[in-house]
């Protein structure tokens, strides 16, 4: 684990328990080195605290999904929000923050990654630039 609870709670100051942190972080640690892409071996060296903290709100994102979704299941529904219903030929719609057609896990993702990108992009790490990353010094990045 590249964060460990101590870290949520001292430096992060996050809410979740001990048990649901070390459920959801592993997921959370995932997402970071898919947006990270080619600098995922970033995660392979000591902590950052920039990247550590994306990955602690990262956590508490997906821990808030899974628990406002087992809340909405709990009487049987269907983990949705319950947005208007008629009764004459039953009939519901449900509030859904998705959009049409899209997966549970693409919406995550893209929570996911609005939530990381405060804490990733000052510090670097989302450049998709090509090249040396010397700033022209060399005059290799011009591609």
């Amino acid at each position: 684990m590249y964060v460990d609870y101590d870290f949520y709670k001292s430096n992060y100051q996050g809410t979740m328990d001990e048990t649901n942190f070390n459920k959801h972080e592993p997921r959370a640690e995932a997402y970071i080195r898919y947006f990270l892409f080619s600098k995922a071996y970033i995660l392979d060296s000591s902590p950052i605290p920039g990247i550590q903290m994306a990955i602690c709100a990262v956590t508490d994102t997906i821990g808030d999904h899974f628990t406002a979704k087992a809340s909405r299941t709990v009487c049987g529904g269907s983990g949705a929000i319950v947005k208007s219903e008629n009764n004459d030929g039953y009939s519901v719609s449900y509030a859904i923050e998705q959009k049409d057609g899209e997966t549970e896990e693409v919406y995550l993702r893209k929570k996911a990654y609005d939530t990381a990108y405060l804490y990733l992009l000052p510090i670097g790490v989302l450049s998709r630039k090509v090249g040396c990353y010397c700033d022209h010094e060399c005059g290799c990045d011009y591609l």
